[in-house]
């Protein structure tokens, strides 16, 4: 199942949708972005994804004044993955000292360090790290109040957990794909009721810099979609 999730500048999370498809990949997601576009959703400031091989070109093509930010959590997640397990613990530290730095200059430091300390060791997770460090790091580029939302899918996994617990029945199955959407419509409706009550927190403070940013970003020309779906 494909999900996508919003976030207004002013904090108001919206479900944008939900796909019904057999395997995930970059072309499965291009097709849904591509949707997306064609439903109206046309200015993106950040998609907030895990590392799936081919979406960051997938979202180029679809939203190419996007920008695409890794998520921290599922790199140190594959990163931990990688190690001897006594090293795990430390490695997770040093990480954190990256993408819990105050300021990008400050975590590019510290991924310097990460890789004078592990790199001949480990050189395919270093490697990840150093590669794609733009894509950990974006986060750096908004407001410092967003980092903990934009720097990993944290909301999304919530979101999903949430989902599946709602719509959990046991022993049912469904005579149709239809009856499976309109269980997820349910739910995803009464997620946005509660949503409704709860902003998420530090947008506010910042609408005015979010909006300052799309505008700027999307102003200087249309932007064109060069995904045919």
């Amino acid at each position: 199942m494909y999900v996508a999730l919003g976030i207004a500048p002013n904090g108001e999370r919206r479900v944008l949708g939900f796909w019904l498809l057999p395997t995930e990949s970059a072309l499965g997601w291009e097709g849904v972005l591509g949707e997306l576009w064609q439903r109206g959703l046309r200015r993106v400031l950040l998609f907030v994804t895990d590392g799936l091989p081919g979406l960051p070109e997938a979202i180029r093509r679809v939203y190419p004044q996007a920008e695409w930010q890794r998520c921290v959590v599922h790199g140190v997640r594959w990163s931990l993955s990688q190690v001897r397990s006594r090293d795990r613990a430390l490695l997770a530290e040093d990480l954190r000292r990256v993408y819990g730095a105050e300021s990008r200059e400050e975590a590019l430091g510290a991924l310097e360090e990460v890789k004078a300390a592990w790199g001949s060791r480990y050189p395919g997770v270093v490697g990840l790290w150093v590669q794609d460090s733009g894509a950990f790091l974006r986060f750096y580029g908004y407001p410092k109040v967003l980092w903990p939302y934009l720097r990993s899918t944290n909301l999304m996994e919530r979101f999903i957990r949430e989902l599946r617990r709602g719509t959990k029945v046991r022993d049912h199955k469904f005579p149709k794909e239809e009856a499976v959407y309109k269980l997820l419509y349910l739910e995803s409706e009464r997620q946005e009721g509660r949503w409704a009550e709860r902003k998420l927190k530090g947008f506010s403070e910042v609408k005015e810099v979010l909006e300052k940013m799309l505008q700027e970003r999307y102003a200087p020309r249309t932007q064109t979609l060069t995904h045919n779906s």
